[in-house]
Protein backbone atom coordinates (compact mmCIF):
# COMPACT_ATOMS: atom_id res chain seq x y z
CA UNK A 1 0.00 0.00 0.00
CA UNK A 2 1.61 3.31 -1.07
CA UNK A 3 2.33 5.84 1.62
CA UNK A 4 3.90 9.22 1.67
CA UNK A 5 7.05 9.77 3.74
CA UNK A 6 8.62 13.07 4.72
CA UNK A 7 12.29 13.73 5.35
CA UNK A 8 12.48 15.56 8.68
CA UNK A 9 15.76 17.17 7.63
CA UNK A 10 14.84 18.87 4.34
CA UNK A 11 11.11 18.20 3.86
CA UNK A 12 11.48 15.99 0.77
CA UNK A 13 8.36 13.86 0.13
CA UNK A 14 8.68 10.26 -0.99
CA UNK A 15 5.84 8.04 -2.22
CA UNK A 16 6.13 4.33 -1.60
CA UNK A 17 5.51 1.55 0.89
CA UNK A 18 8.85 2.28 2.63
CA UNK A 19 11.05 5.36 2.90
CA UNK A 20 14.16 5.43 0.68
CA UNK A 21 17.53 4.31 2.07
CA UNK A 22 18.77 7.89 1.79
CA UNK A 23 17.03 11.14 0.97
CA UNK A 24 17.74 12.02 -2.68
CA UNK A 25 17.76 15.71 -1.81
CA UNK A 26 19.87 15.95 1.38
CA UNK A 27 21.28 12.46 1.88
CA UNK A 28 19.59 11.89 5.27
CA UNK A 29 19.28 8.27 6.37
CA UNK A 30 16.05 6.29 6.24
CA UNK A 31 15.56 6.80 9.99
CA UNK A 32 15.02 10.54 9.34
CA UNK A 33 11.78 9.86 7.41
CA UNK A 34 8.37 9.88 9.05
CA UNK A 35 4.98 8.90 7.61
CA UNK A 36 2.93 11.95 6.63
CA UNK A 37 0.13 10.84 8.99
CA UNK A 38 2.60 11.27 11.86
CA UNK A 39 3.61 14.68 10.46
CA UNK A 40 0.00 15.89 10.64
CA UNK A 41 -0.32 14.74 14.24
CA UNK A 42 3.12 16.17 14.98
CA UNK A 43 2.06 19.55 13.56
CA UNK A 44 -0.94 19.73 15.91
CA UNK A 45 1.25 18.69 18.82
CA UNK A 46 3.88 21.30 17.89
CA UNK A 47 1.23 24.01 17.59
CA UNK A 48 -0.11 23.16 21.03
CA UNK A 49 3.35 22.96 22.60
CA UNK A 50 4.52 26.25 21.11
CA UNK A 51 1.36 28.29 21.60
CA UNK A 52 2.31 31.62 23.18
CA UNK A 53 -0.86 33.33 24.39
CA UNK A 54 0.87 36.68 24.76
CA UNK A 55 2.11 36.67 21.17
CA UNK A 56 -1.35 35.82 19.86
CA UNK A 57 -3.13 38.46 21.97
CA UNK A 58 -0.52 41.14 21.29
CA UNK A 59 -0.42 40.57 17.54
CA UNK A 60 -4.20 40.43 17.43
CA UNK A 61 -4.46 43.94 18.90
CA UNK A 62 -1.49 45.14 16.86
CA UNK A 63 -3.24 44.07 13.69
CA UNK A 64 -6.68 45.45 14.51
CA UNK A 65 -5.68 48.95 15.63
CA UNK A 66 -4.21 49.94 12.23
CA UNK A 67 -7.29 48.51 10.51
CA UNK A 68 -9.55 50.55 12.82
CA UNK A 69 -7.59 53.70 11.97
CA UNK A 70 -7.80 52.87 8.26
CA UNK A 71 -11.57 52.32 8.50
CA UNK A 72 -11.95 55.59 10.39
CA UNK A 73 -10.05 57.45 7.66
CA UNK A 74 -12.02 55.71 4.92
CA UNK A 75 -15.21 56.66 6.74
CA UNK A 76 -14.15 60.30 6.91
CA UNK A 77 -13.08 60.56 3.28
CA UNK A 78 -15.64 58.39 1.55
CA UNK A 79 -19.40 58.37 1.25
CA UNK A 80 -19.60 54.82 2.61
CA UNK A 81 -21.35 54.97 6.01
CA UNK A 82 -20.10 51.53 7.10
CA UNK A 83 -16.40 52.22 7.62
CA UNK A 84 -16.63 54.38 10.74
CA UNK A 85 -18.93 51.97 12.64
CA UNK A 86 -16.61 49.12 11.67
CA UNK A 87 -13.70 51.01 13.26
CA UNK A 88 -15.79 51.49 16.39
CA UNK A 89 -16.60 47.78 16.70
CA UNK A 90 -12.99 46.83 16.08
CA UNK A 91 -12.12 48.96 19.12
CA UNK A 92 -14.35 46.76 21.25
CA UNK A 93 -12.49 43.66 20.08
CA UNK A 94 -9.14 45.34 20.79
CA UNK A 95 -10.30 46.28 24.28
CA UNK A 96 -11.12 42.63 24.98
CA UNK A 97 -7.69 41.49 23.75
CA UNK A 98 -5.60 44.09 25.63
CA UNK A 99 -6.13 42.68 29.16
CA UNK A 100 -5.25 39.19 27.87
CA UNK A 101 -2.11 40.65 26.32
CA UNK A 102 -1.14 42.50 29.51
CA UNK A 103 -1.71 39.53 31.84
CA UNK A 104 -0.01 37.01 29.54
CA UNK A 105 2.86 39.46 28.92
CA UNK A 106 3.49 39.85 32.64
CA UNK A 107 3.39 36.06 33.08
CA UNK A 108 5.85 35.58 30.20
CA UNK A 109 8.12 38.30 31.64
CA UNK A 110 8.25 36.48 34.95
CA UNK A 111 8.70 33.06 33.36
CA UNK A 112 11.07 33.80 30.48
CA UNK A 113 12.95 36.76 31.87
CA UNK A 114 12.57 35.94 35.58
CA UNK A 115 10.97 39.34 36.23
CA UNK A 116 14.18 41.15 35.31
CA UNK A 117 13.97 44.78 36.43
CA UNK A 118 14.60 46.45 33.07
CA UNK A 119 13.12 49.63 31.63
CA UNK A 120 11.95 47.92 28.45
CA UNK A 121 9.46 45.76 30.38
CA UNK A 122 8.06 48.75 32.24
CA UNK A 123 7.74 50.66 28.97
CA UNK A 124 5.77 47.80 27.43
CA UNK A 125 3.46 47.50 30.42
CA UNK A 126 2.89 51.27 30.57
CA UNK A 127 2.22 51.48 26.82
CA UNK A 128 -0.31 48.65 27.03
CA UNK A 129 -2.16 50.46 29.83
CA UNK A 130 -2.05 53.76 27.93
CA UNK A 131 -3.40 52.03 24.84
CA UNK A 132 -6.21 50.53 26.91
CA UNK A 133 -7.08 53.93 28.41
CA UNK A 134 -7.05 55.58 24.98
CA UNK A 135 -9.34 52.84 23.66
CA UNK A 136 -11.73 53.20 26.60
CA UNK A 137 -11.79 56.99 26.09
CA UNK A 138 -12.49 56.56 22.36
CA UNK A 139 -15.34 54.10 22.96
CA UNK A 140 -16.81 56.34 25.70
CA UNK A 141 -16.61 59.39 23.46
CA UNK A 142 -18.30 57.54 20.63
CA UNK A 143 -21.03 56.16 22.92
CA UNK A 144 -21.74 59.62 24.33
CA UNK A 145 -22.75 60.74 20.82
CA UNK A 146 -25.45 58.31 19.59
CA UNK A 147 -25.48 59.92 16.14
CA UNK A 148 -21.71 60.00 15.76
CA UNK A 149 -21.89 60.76 12.04
CA UNK A 150 -23.53 64.08 12.94
CA UNK A 151 -21.14 64.84 15.82
CA UNK A 152 -19.18 68.06 15.65
CA UNK A 153 -15.74 68.43 14.15
CA UNK A 154 -14.10 68.70 17.59
CA UNK A 155 -15.61 65.39 18.78
CA UNK A 156 -14.59 63.59 15.60
CA UNK A 157 -11.10 65.11 15.75
CA UNK A 158 -10.67 64.00 19.38
CA UNK A 159 -11.92 60.51 18.49
CA UNK A 160 -9.42 60.29 15.64
CA UNK A 161 -6.62 61.58 17.88
CA UNK A 162 -7.40 58.82 20.41
CA UNK A 163 -7.22 56.17 17.68
CA UNK A 164 -3.97 57.60 16.34
CA UNK A 165 -2.63 57.57 19.90
CA UNK A 166 -3.46 53.87 20.06
CA UNK A 167 -1.66 53.38 16.76
CA UNK A 168 1.43 55.03 18.24
CA UNK A 169 1.25 52.71 21.26
CA UNK A 170 0.95 49.66 19.00
CA UNK A 171 3.96 50.80 16.99
CA UNK A 172 6.13 51.27 20.09
CA UNK A 173 4.93 48.00 21.64
CA UNK A 174 5.91 46.17 18.46
CA UNK A 175 9.29 47.89 18.45
CA UNK A 176 10.07 46.94 22.04
CA UNK A 177 8.67 43.44 21.60
CA UNK A 178 10.89 42.96 18.56
CA UNK A 179 13.93 44.09 20.52
CA UNK A 180 13.16 41.54 23.23
CA UNK A 181 12.47 38.64 20.87
CA UNK A 182 15.38 39.20 18.52
CA UNK A 183 17.84 39.89 21.30
CA UNK A 184 16.60 36.73 23.03
CA UNK A 185 16.89 34.67 19.80
CA UNK A 186 20.38 35.97 19.06
CA UNK A 187 21.54 35.20 22.60
CA UNK A 188 20.33 31.60 22.17
CA UNK A 189 22.59 30.99 19.16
Amino acid sequence: MPRQWKCTVCGYLHDGPEPPENCPRCGAERSQFIPMEAEKLNLLHDLWQTLVVHAVAAHFSSGLVPVAVLFLLLGLFSANPHFEPAAYYLLYVVLVAIPVSIISGICDWRRKFKGTQALIFYKKIALAFVMCLLGLAAVSLHRSHPDFAAAGVLVRFLYGALLFGMLGCVTLLGHYGGKLVFKWKNSQL
